[in-house]
């Protein structure tokens, strides 16, 4: 063991606490800076109040066995929420997912990247839908995206730490149940983040494969068992449609919509891109590839890309920033600040821009 080693081995319980209170603040910040960021008329808003009446029912043909969990849970914990309550509780599991990745990267590498991811995050569009598209369960997937990356990382290829190896199994099985084909891809893409920079081992896919695996067959039992028949919803959604009305759709409003995909951390994927060329615009393409299948363009979009591009920044942000890398990063994120206050903010759904303000 080095001395670097058993230093962080000493510092790190004691600093934990100061983390964790760091994370609180930044639990605060997600909760008013949305509000104060994406604040909209009622009319953009998209509430699933299918899913807040599914909630307080057992499973039936109205459940997706793709995408059941999030609705299930609350049914099975009895806990009976009021539609405020429920929009709140929704809210909520972001910021709380969030403020774990800011005190997980306060602890793994510093407070400075801490408050860049935080802030990332908050500028992200992954905020702005998550505010405005209530009660989907993109609001659990973000969970179990941002615990998947915790444990790649904390395996760091080494596929021989048991219990991280069975919590990402875990993961991944709930992963499968909350929105089993966006999860797939998710898992995808950040897995081969972590196999880019040679931090992904046989153990570690294997543990992925068969949590996924696991997951959906197990998901498909639940259903057999309760005599409900299956229907592949999404697919049919996908194959509805042929693929000239699929290029209309996304072709229309063209630089709008992927301008939506980035808003204020336009600069940063600037960087970024340049930096890691190859990584960063494969993962944006494949994105790209799966969205085009979608009407939800933003939505969909920033749900599969944006764990993946934490997963790059969290590594890149291991190997250590110089000083002139902490200033650029910090002033183009302060750029985007900027743009994203000075904007009158959208997303983009089928062929329409739709603007939070109306």
């Amino acid at each position: 063991m080095s001395l670097s080693d058993l230093k962080d081995k000493i510092q790190g319980p004691k600093k934990l606490p100061l983390f964790i209170l760091f994370g609180i603040l930044f639990f605060f910040l997600f909760k008013e800076g949305s509000y104060f960021l994406y604040r909209s008329d009622p009319g953009s808003r998209v509430i699933n109040s299918g899913f807040y009446y599914l909630a307080k029912t057992d499973l039936s043909s109205e459940y997706d066995s793709d995408s059941f969990l999030f609705p299930y849970h609350l049914y099975l914990s009895h806990i009976d929420l009021s539609p405020e309550q429920f929009k709140r509780y929704c809210s909520y599991i972001l910021f709380f997912a969030s403020s774990l990745l800011v005190v997980y990267a306060a602890n793994a590498v510093g407070i400075f990247f801490a408050a860049f991811i935080g802030f990332f995050l908050l500028l992200s569009p992954l905020f702005l839908i998550q505010t405005n598209w209530i009660g989907f369960p993109d609001h659990f997937t973000f969970v179990w995206s941002i615990l998947l990356i915790l444990c790649l990382d904390r395996l760091g290829g080494d596929g021989k730490k048991a219990p991280y190896l069975s919590l990402l199994f875990g993961v991944c099985v709930l992963g499968a149940w909350t929105h089993f084909y966006q999860f797939l891809v998710i898992a995808g893409l950040v897995g081969f983040v972590f196999l880019y920079e040679k931090k992904l081992n046989r153990s570690t896919f294997a543990a992925i494969v068969s949590g996924l695996i696991f997951g959906r067959l197990s998901a498909l039992l639940l259903f057999y068992s309760h005599g409900i028949p299956l229907a592949e919803r999404r697919i049919s959604t996908a194959q509805a449609l042929d693929l000239s009305t699929w290029y209309s759709m996304h072709t229309n409003l063209l630089l709008l919509t992927l301008f939506s995909f980035l808003n204020g951390l336009a600069f940063l994927f600037l960087e970024n891109a340049v930096r890691k060329k190859f990584l960063v615009l494969l993962l944006f393409s494949a994105s790209l590839v799966v969205t085009f299948f979608t009407a939800d363009s933003t939505r969909v979009f920033s749900n599969l890309f944006y764990p993946a591009w934490i997963s790059v920044w969290l590594l890149r942000a291991e190997q250590g920033f110089e000083k002139k890398e902490t200033i650029l990063l910090g002033t183009l994120l302060a750029l985007g600040l900027a743009l994203t206050i000075s904007l009158d903010l959208f997303y983009k759904w089928g062929s329409r821009i739709i603007y939070l303000k109306g």
